[in-house]
Formats: structure tokens, C-alpha cells, sequence
């Protein structure tokens, strides 16, 4: 269980330093690795497949490149890296321009990668002075072997500085962003004052306005009451007339 957490937090270290570069520096899968003859010494002796290790710890595809300069030094100090050469000779090569006169490993790496490693290389050595020069260069990340684990160096001074430098830089607007800003906030704003002066005040609104109930009048009490009355009255008078004319007819 200790084993597979300290994997974990390897893993995890690699992807988070990884982030970085590929979020301020443009660094994408597959990623380029370059490697010198005594990582790959490190590598044999560590029983490390490095096809097969570095994308699992890296999070993603990965292309193992070298140079002329590197095979060139590995095979005169093969005694020394014996077996390396032949894991570099199955590596691409890079075009490092020396082939007409070759360089030290060290003075090949640092050229090609050069002020401001614009291929995006990770840097896979184990010479310590060649760490130390890449890592003034901004945007190289580093890996070497400990103790047969590979391992990605935490970013340089160098590289966190020049990473706020580009955060900064995309997210702050430029003279020209900022003046067509603020014509567009003034063209707005003269609109929206033109449209109140526009607006002029209607009536109400006949969806909000509450009908006004019929009032229903009261009933007249004792309006029945009459009706019959008359009624009478008027059918009393009916009989008077009526035995009135009998009379006379008699």
C-alpha cells in the first residue's frame, strides 16, 4: 500500500509540473524527449522501459529523440555506457546541425534546445552541470533517474517567472483592446440615454386595470305586497262597476 501511494504522488507530482508547461508554453502530446547516453545508461541499469514507463508517468504519448553529437560521444565512451548505445540508436535524431564537426553532448543539447526551446523538448539527462544550464532556460522541463524512478524536476526560478509573465500578458488587455472598450461602453451608453428620452409615459396599462363591479340594487321591501293591494283595489272596482250596470239594465 505505501508503494502504490508513493506511485500516486509521482504521478501526480509529474502531471501537476507537466500542467504548467503545457499551459503557458504550448507543450503537447506527443511529447518530445530528449535524451542523452547516460540517462539511458541510468534507464538499463534501473531495468526502466522507457517506451513503455515515461507515457504512464507522463500522462501521455511520447516521442524519444536524440542527436549525432549524443551517439557520437555514447559510442567513444562506451566503455563507460556500454548497452546505452544501443538503446539510443533506436531513437529518432534530431537535426542538430553538427555533422560536419561534432560537439560535446552537452554544448549539442543546449544549442538545440537554445534561448527559448521553441520545439518544446523535455530534457532527459542525468549530467547535473547540463541540469543546471537548461534550467536558467525558461520552459524546459527536466527529467532524471533516482534511484530507478524517474523523476520530474520541480519548474526552475527561471521558468515560474516567465510563466506569470505569459499568464500576465494573456490576460491583460493592450492600449487598442482598452480604447475599443471604452468607444463601445460610450456608443452604449449614448444609446440607452437616447432610448429614455424616446419613452414616453402611456397610460395604464388595461391589463392592470380593475373593472368596476355593478352594484346591484337593493330590493324594495314590500314591493309584493303592494302588488297584491292594487290588485285587489282594482278588481273591487271591476265589481262595483260590473253590479252598477246591472242595476240599470234591470
Amino acid at each position: 500500500n505505501h508503494l502504490i501511494k508513493m506511485k500516486i504522488r509521482r504521478y501526480k507530482h509529474a502531471r501537476r509540473v507537466l500542467s504548467l508547461f503545457r499551459n503557458s508554453f504550448g507543450f503537447h502530446e506527443p511529447y518530445q524527449v530528449l535524451v542523452d547516453g547516460a540517462f539511458c545508461q541510468a534507464a538499463l541499469a534501473g531495468k526502466i522501459q522507457l517506451k513503455e514507463q515515461l507515457p504512464k508517468y507522463l500522462g501521455g504519448s511520447i516521442q524519444l529523440v536524440t542527436t549525432g553529437c549524443i551517439v557520437k560521444e555514447t559510442e567513444e565512451l562506451e566503455a563507460e555506457l556500454k548497452g546505452a548505445i544501443l538503446i539510443l540508436k533506436r531513437f529518432s535524431q534530431r537535426n542538430c546541425g553538427h555533422k560536419r564537426e561534432r560537439k560535446s553532448a552537452v554544448d549539442c543539447l543546449l544549442s538545440l534546445i537554445g534561448e527559448s526551446n521553441e520545439h518544446r523538448y523535455i530534457l532527459a539527462t542525468q549530467d547535473e552541470d547540463l541540469q543546471a544550464s537548461a534550467s536558467v532556460i525558461p520552459g524546459v522541463p527536466l527529467l532524471h533517474i533516482i534511484r530507478n524512478t524517474i523523476v520530474l524536476k520541480n519548474p526552475s526560478e527561471d521558468t515560474k517567472e516567465k510563466a506569470v509573465e505569459i499568464v500576465r500578458q494573456q490576460t491583460d488587455l493592450t492600449p487598442h483592446e482598452t480604447a475599443v472598450l471604452e468607444e463601445l461602453d460610450s456608443k452604449l451608453l449614448r444609446e440607452e440615454v437616447k432610448r429614455r428620452k424616446r419613452k414616453r409615459p402611456g397610460g395604464p396599462n388595461p391589463l392592470s386595470v380593475k373593472k368596476k363591479r355593478k352594484r346591484l340594487e337593493a330590493p324594495v321591501l314590500g314591493s309584493a305586497r303592494n302588488v297584491r293591494r292594487k290588485r285587489r283595489e282594482r278588481e273591487t272596482k271591476e265589481m262595483c262597476s260590473q253590479s252598477k250596470v246591472a242595476k240599470l239594465t234591470e
